[in-house]
């Protein structure tokens, strides 16, 4: 007997074979049969639930390869001050924000604010440390920017740190100091350990409290499956904790963060079909935002790149690690068989890369993977070409060109190269499996914005950046379905509604294939379903 059957509605299977069917029936949290409506009911007995859709579109539910739900968790949420642009728009009114939390705050409590934003709040400057000590002298107080990639520290943030006195090695050229000769702002490495301490002071229970809520947010979303890319070993026990208490609503794929020269903390395919651990994840360089990613295209040299973000003229970026440090990590990963996934902002990252996946796929062929390759904002069409004659893969941060497309183009890199950027388009034309992703916390979980970009390329102003790399609607959803899944090595399990695989769908009011591509931002999710069984949950996913 089937447990449950879904019927009345439009079924977009992501499957070639049967691309569209009506009706869906569901035992013990698998896919059973797919077909049309008159021969999936006559599968129903008097204890089989009858889910009438009533026009709405059924599909497999949406797959975020990209995504950071624990890290999301330990940085939004009380006691963090939320300063992001879109709801915050001036540099006065978001230190007024923060003024306003330090009052409340007892002496010594750990201040954070996060979402400094040099592209979008109107009036921004670097805030200096005698401001940010004026602001908070009795309090710890570090300023995020929205990347997560830089911060600035007031003087008792930076004692509660242990950055004060002499700077080791590991982060001495991550600090930058102000004209006193004091550290001021911390990047990368620098910025994280700042950010480290913040999250201990919080203590468990907020963690798992607020990954509790994270999670939620991406099933309102319509996700039924995401990665935690990038978790640090120390970080696990959240996850331990949570799975203790109850099931997973969602599924969730973990890549360990590659530390130089350390062994790993995890067991490669650790975990069950809710939670696994199948990856390795380090950073190649750092943020376009910051001017920690190395591109062989020199920034502008405007009021933006060198007065707000403090950039030198001409500048180039520069990658994390030397080519002999990145390509230990490389092949620490792939020689022990995880699947590799390489943080690529910059082209001259990606050619790096490239060379040392070619490198180490000659001694340790691409067995364990897909291998992959993130974000790559500014790779060239040459690049991928390269990447997919690799047998490697791409994940496109889209929403990254939406909400800061036109600062890009106007004042960082001009036109012609900023309407190169993502070039997701070139990957699709070329064969090659691609997915979109929303990098949460830096942007909050939203399938419906990444669509809306593949197919329009319109940023938030509603300007085109770069026409020719825009896809169809189809090409857009395996993206975020069936290709996704590819990226996470769930292709057998989930990401298209095909027999024998879990039942995880989401219900939307519209089928994507319906609607113009202007109007994806306004198709709604009604429910998702993992394992066959609705997830409740009454978070706004925005």
């Amino acid at each position: 007997m089937v447990d449950r059957i879904f019927f009345n509605g439009t079924v977009v299977t992501m499957d070639h074979v049967r691309p569209i069917a009506e009706a869906v029936a569901v035992k013990h949290g698998q896919i059973d049969r797919v077909g049309s409506t008159d021969d999936i009911l006559v599968l129903g007995q008097s204890e089989t639930e009858l889910i009438d859709l009533k026009g709405a579109a059924l599909l497999p539910g949406f797959i975020e390869a990209h995504g950071h739900p624990l890290f999301s968790a330990l940085t939004w949420g009380d006691p963090v001050i939320d300063i992001r642009a879109v709801h915050t728009p001036t540099y006065d009114a978001a230190l007024a924000k923060i003024r306003r939390r330090v009052a409340k705050a007892q002496p010594g409590d750990y201040i954070m604010a996060v979402g400094l934003d040099s592209t979008l709040h109107q009036g921004m400057k670097e805030p200096s440390r005698d401001e940010l000590d004026s602001i908070a002298p009795d309090n710890p107080l570090s300023v995020t920017l929205f990347n997560f990639h830089a911060s600035y520290l007031n003087s008792k943030a930076i004692e509660a740190c242990g950055l004060n006195g002499e700077i080791g090695p590991e982060f001495a050229n991550q600090i930058s100091r102000d004209e006193k000769g004091r550290p001021w702002k911390f990047a990368e490495n620098a910025s994280w350990h700042a950010r480290d301490i913040f999250f201990e002071k919080c203590g468990k229970d907020r963690a798992v409290r607020e990954l509790r809520g994270w999670l939620a947010k991406y099933s309102a979303a319509g996700y039924t499956t995401t990665a935690e890319i990038g978790m640090f070993p120390e970080w696990a026990g959240y996850f331990d904790a949570l799975r203790k208490q109850e099931t997973l609503p969602i599924r969730i794929r973990v890549y360990e963060s590659g530390v130089l020269d350390k062994p790993y903390v995890s067991k490669l395919g650790d975990g069950d079909d809710r939670f696994r651990t199948i990856g390795i994840k380090f950073w190649a360089d750092g943020s376009l935002f910051v001017g920690t990613a190395a591109v062989s295209r020199p920034y502008l040299n405007t009021e933006l790149t060198i007065k707000k973000l403090g950039l030198p003229t001409d500048n180039l970026g520069h990658t994390t690690y030397s080519r002999d440090e990145q390509a230990r990590l490389m092949t620490a990963a792939v020689s022990q068989g995880w699947q590799l996934a390489v943080h690529t902002q910059g082209d001259t990252t990606v050619d790096i890369t490239l060379d040392l996946y070619e490198e180490i796929f000659k001694v340790y062929p691409n067995r364990n993977g897909p291998c992959r390759l993130e974000h790559c904002t500014m790779m060239r069409p040459d690049q991928v070409e390269r990447a997919h004659k690799l047998g490697l893969v791409c994940s496109f941060f889209n929403p990254l060109a939406y909400y800061w497309g036109d600062p890009m183009r106007q004042d960082m890199f001009g036109p012609e190269n900023a309407d190169t950027i993502l070039p997701f388009g070139t990957a699709a034309r070329l064969g090659m499996r691609v997915s979109y992703h929303c990098d949460s916390p830096m942007t909050w979980p939203d399938p419906m914005l990444c669509l809306y970009f593949a197919t329009t390329r319109r940023t938030q102003s509603g300007a085109v950046l770069g026409g020719d790399e825009r896809v169809d609607i189809t090409t857009a959803l395996k993206a975020i379905t069936i290709d996704a899944a590819h990226h996470l090595q769930m292709e057998h399990l989930v990401g298209s509604i095909v027999e024998r695989k879990r039942a995880d769908f989401v219900v939307l009011d519209q089928s994507p294939l319906s609607v113009e591509p202007e109007n994806l931002r306004n198709i709604k999710v009604l429910g998702t379903y993992v394992d066959g069984v609705r997830v409740e949950t009454a978070v706004n996913p925005k």
